[in-house]
């Protein structure tokens, strides 16, 4: 009875938890509007189907978790420097390569003596987050990457100070960004701003159509960022690049992308990074948005950089994976708070007082006495001896190694053990014999001969340990 009441116990809670999980299977999905730009994340402005749809249709395309400046670092490793005016000189070929040499405590190459990079071993850097923070450190690395002749799109809601002030531009707010509003903007589908894509030699002039709350940041330049930098003596109207275009701007003729030329390469700065994003390749046919940015990396490999982002570690537990599914999550609780509540009505004591059990009482010396009693109404002492002389022989095997019982001569084993007691042999020899002899004959043994005999084997003893 007690087992079947377990039984359907453990029954009822199974089908609780299967319940709890199919409903929650079953439950609408929330979605959640904060963006992680994660390549994991398939909320609306996460990334798990922007990267997969670039990856099918752009060659090269690839995500790496380093920072510009491991990006610099990795390609220092093959610079090539100008020798005066030969650009044909290879630093390590230079007699004078300590002039060259790089800099530890500036931690950078001198920009003016690095060549370009090979067309062959120029690629696009892509970064899409909603607001980065980069070191001095970082934007000098950039811009030599830029400079060298790779192209960087900087997809980002607020750009860095330290790029800000670099090359003289500043980001302004055309309206609060709220999530919340954008949530209720793509349910209802309220009315739709416009962004206005220029005529260039590689797309036509289209107008997209998007939410406003997904451009609310366009570019203004001649401003630096630091108010102590503010003077007149630093003013500046334009961006600080060799030339720009302005690719996309909106009705208000704000522009949000734009293209700089710096050197041998180009930096382009685009204020939507929410359009690239699973809701941005989603929304419409706004898709060709961000592929018609894509394709001004031509036929360069692209990567896009993770290391600035906060959100983009994989999942390293299964744990992990169970939390970041609502089904699986609250199955976890209940089972949780289950296996609560069981041990909370199991813990009371469902048995009587174990009573207390003494240990049982020595009783080696009355097993002594009773074996005693029973040898001496058998009046048989033959047993008596021969285990006393078994004792001997092991005893002597580990003390000298002799084997009293192997199947050597008997005279022999005397004449060793007599050497090993440092005894006369013919002292020894008939007391042995006689041991031997009464062990062998199947008569019974007195008692004076077995008291004589285990008093001599003593002796032996005595003088084996001495």
């Amino acid at each position: 009875m007690k087992n079947k009441g377990n039984l359907i116990f453990w029954v009822v809670i199974l089908a609780f938890l299967i319940g709890v999980f199919l409903f929650q299977y079953n439950t609408p999905k929330e979605f959640i509007w904060t963006p992680s730009y994660s390549k994991y994340d398939k909320q609306p402005f996460g990334s798990y189907v922007f990267d997969d749809v670039v990856a099918s249709s752009v060659d090269n395309y690839s995500l790496v978790n380093k920072t510009f400046y491991q990006l610099y670092l990795e390609y220092s490793e093959d610079f090539y420097y100008e020798d005066e005016y030969d650009e044909d000189a290879y630093v390590e070929d230079d007699e004078d390569y300590s002039d060259y040499e790089y800099d530890e405590e500036a931690d950078e190459f001198d920009e003016d003596m690095m060549l370009p990079f090979p067309e062959d071993e120029r690629m696009g850097i892509l970064v899409t987050e909603q607001s980065v923070d980069f070191t001095g450190t970082d934007v000098d690395a950039l811009l030599s990457l830029v400079n060298r002749g790779h192209k960087v799109m900087l997809c980002l809601g607020s750009f860095p100070a330290m790029l800000c002030d670099s090359l003289c531009f500043t980001t302004t707010y055309d309206s609060y960004i709220s999530l919340a509003r954008i949530e209720q903007y793509a349910k209802k589908g309220n009315q739709r701003d416009s962004l206005f894509w220029g005529t260039d030699s590689i797309n036509p002039e289209r107008i997209y159509s998007v939410y406003p709350h997904l451009h609310p940041v366009y570019i203004e330049e001649g401003y630096r960022y630091y108010s102590w930098e503010r003077d007149s003596s630093r003013q500046n109207d334009k961006i600080i690049c060799d030339s720009l275009e302005t690719l996309v701007w909106t009705k208000k003729r704000q522009p949000v992308v734009m293209r700089l030329f710096i050197g041998e390469g180009e930096l382009f700065l685009v204020t939507t990074p929410l359009l690239f994003t699973n809701y941005g390749i989603l929304d419409g046919d706004n898709a060709s948005y961000a592929f018609s940015l894509l394709s001004y990396m031509k036929d360069m490999p692209i990567i896009r950089l993770e290391a600035y982002g906060v959100n983009n570690q994989p999942s390293s537990t299964p744990l992990r994976y169970f939390l970041s599914q609502s089904p699986l999550r609250w199955a976890l609780y209940m089972t949780m708070i289950v296996i609560i509540v069981f041990m909370i009505f199991t813990a009371k004591r469902r048995q009587r007082v174990i009573p207390v059990v003494r240990p049982p009482a020595n009783q080696t010396l009355r097993f002594t006495q009773l074996i005693g009693n029973l040898y001496y109404q058998k009046k048989d002492y033959k047993d008596i001896l021969l285990k006393k002389y078994l004792y001997f022989c092991t005893e002597v095997k580990r003390l000298n190694g002799l084997d009293l019982q192997s199947d050597e001569p008997e005279e022999e084993l005397c004449h060793r053990l007599a050497d090993k007691m440092g005894m006369d042999f013919d002292k020894v020899w008939p007391e042995f014999r006689e041991l031997k002899h009464l062990l062998r004959d199947g008569r019974v043994v007195a008692e004076e001969e077995m008291m004589r005999n285990v008093d001599r084997m003593n002796n032996w003893m005595n003088n084996l340990y001495n």
